[in-house]
């Protein structure tokens, strides 16, 4: 039954379907964070998602110096 659901989607329906839920996996992430650092800024939640979503040595080259916990 999904197979047939997502195959009359077509393809541009299952393209915006997949950007609401890396949306809303974002949107839950950073609320996450909120919610374990209240006390971060708005740049600090997107440091501490950056560092989630990057790997190690990425985060590292891209933001040097930078301790934040996620």
């Amino acid at each position: 039954m999904q197979v047939t659901t997502l195959r009359q989607m077509g393809l541009s329906g299952r393209a915006q379907m997949t950007f609401q839920l890396s949306d809303a996996l974002r949107q839950i992430s950073r609320a996450g964070i909120r919610h374990r650092h209240p006390e971060y800024t708005d740049q600090q939640v997107t440091l501490a998602y950056l560092r989630l979503i990057l790997e190690p040595a990425l985060f590292r080259q891209a933001f040097p110096g930078c301790e934040i916990s996620a």
